[in-house]
């Protein structure tokens, strides 16, 4: 299973994102706030950041700019935030994350979509969600 790292200044929903990946088998860790997250992120070997857009100071915007710029550019990343679906797939398309995912989303689409860009095997059920995936 891949290595998760969430990013979010609001530490409740984090752990909760972090604790809903860990039941279903990943490694998640999570970094609250964007102070530090980089050294986390050089550091910790992740497959995956997840990315809150809306945080005070560096917004997730610009963590996706030095992730990109960074040794880490290699690192899939995937918005996930309380704005509205079109907001972030306008903001996921325009700054290169592979995904998005509003945090209104069940605990089963963010494991779909967490498999989803870790190619790892996921439901074929025909109720699973559609892709989100970029």
């Amino acid at each position: 299973m891949g290595k998760i790292l969430i990013l979010d200044d609001d530490v409740a929903f984090g752990d909760l994102t972090r604790r809903r990946l860990e039941r279903q088998g990943f490694s998640a860790q999570l970094h609250a706030g964007v102070h530090g997250a980089m050294d986390s992120l050089l550091r910790g070997g992740f497959d995956l950041v997840i990315l809150d857009v809306k945080m005070p100071g560096l917004t997730g915007t610009d963590v996706i700019k030095l992730i990109r710029s960074s040794s880490t550019g290699h690192i899939k990343v995937m918005f996930y935030s309380s704005s509205d679906t079109h907001e972030l797939r306008r903001l996921a398309e325009q700054h290169g994350a592979q995904g998005y995912l509003t945090k209104t989303a069940s605990a089963g689409e963010l494991e779909f979509r967490v498999r989803e860009l870790l190619g790892e095997p996921r439901s074929l059920s025909k109720n699973a969600p559609r892709s989100t995936r970029l």
